[in-house]
């Protein structure tokens, strides 16, 4: 525990170099970016640096869903981490990876301190940001997308300023940041220079992560691995550079981005410009001796490396004439952020190139189609090829919190706005994604009474948080998605019309899976990209078995090939899978059930501008609608519409098995039949509230 005079004196000593009463001792550039870190922190961020309470946490759900998002990364990282963990454990040091936004995805700990680590934040799910944290290891280094040594009273909140932390960003192909490696102890020696080795070898992991991943990326074209020693090939590489059939770079590593692709104002945009030969002249020297370094000299230089030639995926270096390479899901020929989808499909390709013309003209965007045809993954591909590409993307699925839950998980709320709300208050998902872009998931299952909040934020640019009584300005891009026929909503009350025209600036309907041309292509990259990330040897589909998954409905889209292309690989012994390693419902063609969407009558297929719709008519009292033939819920209530008795019933027992169950919902949704986000709507419509959440409103509920 920190004693009061020590952060007192802290605090001093933040105030005094932040508004620049003193400097500190030192004056080298590390020292210089510490106070920016402490400037941003107290000015930008208004962190209070004499804050004790342990670092922000999120939920279980939220933690899968920022490991999901870079699940093939982590997979190939978990080695780095491993082998820091492994060297610094003597010196008791915990290592943690966390993702770009700050939040821990991977975490390795002192079996003898794990309790004092996890007491003070170091554990997995904890958020390092800057923005939360202040000057931290993680935090800064995501803000300068440097390496970064943040040694005890070099930190920003007095809490932290027993601790010793050493980061080193790793960045994707684009010098975008895709994770922070980080080594930190609970306890040090007070001398900086104490934590340099540890330093430098965090840096040095963190780049061996990178040119893995790199390597990985870039693994559909040829690779050039260079070194400047030949001897050291076979065990280490400094530049990497990737190139297509015809000699043009499309990639490569940091390091050979920075010097050599890029270097001195000038870019190579082919072997040629780069080396004094051509790409075919490469091909037939390492044809002439598969695995041997061989020289090469640089054009601009004359410098001198060593090279060892690597061929795409499985292809020979014999196989120096090829075709051009299709586009998949890593082609550098598509937009920046849309490379890793698969674009085969006319309709695809029609709407990527609508979208790069609209993401950076300040026009909201609605993306439609059923569910699993890949709706987030385009979103974060906008967001990805944008201006706002180095700001946070966050999402909200407005179909899987309960309505009680929403209005914080949206706006935020202030310290003691609710019973149980955190003694920080929290951020919401507006103010997170303040300078990047919101996606709003199933927007259509967004309550009415808050519609009226998230129109008056995009009109106005500024959010009132729960229990706060100023604004907060705002500056996002708004992307929303659903699979419901939102005029249809309008006109029957359930969704404002001046929203939507709000948020319907560009629309795209993703195709289905069924009426995608390219999903044969679609399918093979699922199969290596699944293959991949179990670690195994690329499998093949027998066309028999091709043929049976090209005729299947895939009434779960993606989502659902995924899913069943995971489960074949993972139960397939040999060098294929057929059919017999697929779900039941695909080798029985027994097709689900599906509700489709149709499209609004004025959405095209190729994206067009906005339309304005006909003026809707006054809602209208209307019985419940059969979807596709599915059975209407009939405890679908509109607001202020009293309990049946139908649903008096069902909401008792959904009251007695939650009591039984101390509240736990997964399990109580688990025991009713029902999924956990089916169970969290039904709590919302019969206006069930958990008794740690508007505590008294709860027992009004019971009790009326």
């Amino acid at each position: 525990m920190r004693q009061g005079r020590e952060i007192a004196d802290h605090v001093g000593r933040v105030m005094n170099i932040v508004e620049g009463r003193s400097r500190p001792a030192q004056t080298d550039p590390a020292y210089e970016r510490l106070t920016r870190s402490w400037r941003r922190s107290l000015n930008k961020h208004s962190i209070d640096p004499g804050l004790s309470s342990v670092p922000k946490v999120v939920t279980a759900y939220e933690l899968r869903e920022h490991r999901e998002r870079i699940e093939t990364f982590m997979r190939i990282a978990r080695e780095g981490v491993e082998r820091l963990h492994h060297e610094l454990l003597p010196a008791n040091y915990c290592v943690l990876l966390t993702d770009a936004t700050g939040v821990t995805v991977d975490y390795r700990t002192v079996p003898a301190l794990e309790k004092e680590f996890k007491d003070e934040g170091f554990r997995n799910g904890t958020c390092w940001a800057e923005e939360h944290e202040g000057t931290c290891g993680v935090g800064t280094t995501l803000a300068d997308r440097q390496p970064t040594l943040v040694h005890r009273g070099e930190h920003f909140r007095s809490h932290n300023t027993q601790f010793t932390c050493s980061s080193a960003p790793i960045l994707g192909l684009q010098d975008e940041p895709i994770a922070v490696l980080d080594a930190s102890a609970l306890y040090s020696p007070d001398a900086r220079e104490s934590q340099l080795l540890v330093f430098r070898m965090v840096c040095d992991k963190a780049r061996l992560i990178e040119d893995a991943y790199a390597h990985y990326s870039l693994r559909t074209y040829w690779t050039l691995q260079l070194g400047q020693v030949a001897e050291f090939m076979p065990v280490e590489t400094d530049y990497l550079i990737a190139f297509d059939d015809d000699g043009r770079i499309v990639g490569g590593n940091r390091r050979a981005r920075q010097e050599l692709i890029n270097h001195n104002g000038r870019h190579a945009e082919f072997l040629h410009d780069l080396f004094e030969c051509t790409a075919s002249d490469i091909m037939v020297s390492a044809h002439a001796s598969p695995g041997t370094p061989f020289p090469l000299r640089m054009m601009a230089t004359g410098r001198r490396l060593f090279a060892v030639l690597r061929a795409p995926n499985a292809r020979s270096l014999a196989q120096v004439t090829l075709a051009k390479p299709v586009i998949t899901a890593d082609d550098v020929t598509a937009p920046r952020g849309f490379r890793h989808l698969a674009l085969g499909d006319p309709r695809v390709k029609a709407n990527v190139a609508c979208a790069v013309k609209v993401a950076n003209r300040d026009i909201p965007v609605m993306l439609l189609g059923e569910t699993g045809t890949g709706k987030e993954a385009f979103a974060r591909a906008i967001h990805d090829f944008s201006d706002r590409a180095k700001q946070p993307f966050v999402a909200l699925n407005c179909a899987a919190i309960p309505e009680s839950l929403i209005e914080s998980e949206l706006f935020g709320y202030r310290d003691g706005a609710f019973t149980g709300a955190r003694s920080k208050g929290a951020k919401g998902k507006i103010l997170q994604s303040d300078g990047g872009t919101l996606f709003l998931d199933e927007i259509g299952d967004m309550p009415l009474s808050l519609q009226s909040r998230l129109l008056r934020v995009l009109a106005e640019g500024e959010v009132v948080p729960l229990g706060a009584e100023q604004p907060t300005p705002v500056n996002l891009h708004v992307v929303c998605a659903t699979h419901q026929d939102l005029p249809e909503l309008v006109r029957q009350g359930r969704f404002r019309e001046d929203l939507f025209y709000r948020l319907n600036g560009a629309s795209f309907m993703l195709p289905p899976l069924r009426n995608r041309e390219d999903k044969r292509e679609l399918i093979q990259l699922v199969l290596r990209e699944e293959c991949a990330a179990m670690g195994r040897e690329e499998l093949r589909i027998p066309e028999e078995t091709m043929a049976r998954l090209l005729s299947y409905d895939w009434p779960g889209n993606i989502r659902q090939l995924r899913h069943a292309i995971r489960y074949a690989c993972a139960i397939a012994d040999g060098t294929q899978v057929t059919i017999e390693h697929f779900p039941q419902e695909l080798r029985t063609n027994n097709h689900s059930p599906r509700v489709a969407l149709q499209p609004p009558p004025q959405q095209q297929q190729i994206p067009q501008p906005a339309q304005q719709m006909p003026a809707i008519a006054s809602p209208q009292p209307a019985a419940p609608r059969s979807v596709g033939g599915a059975v209407p819920d009939p405890c679908e209530l509109r607001d202020g519409e009293p309990l049946n008795e139908a649903c008096l019933q069902l909401r008792q027992k959904m009251l007695d098995a939650l009591r039984r169950n101390h509240w736990r919902v997964t399990e109580t949704a688990r025991q009713l039949g029902m999924s956990r986000a089916t169970f969290y709507r039904k709590m919302a419509r019969l206006r069930i509230v958990a008794p740690n959440y508007l505590d008294g409103e709860e027992r009004m509920v019971e009790n009326g």
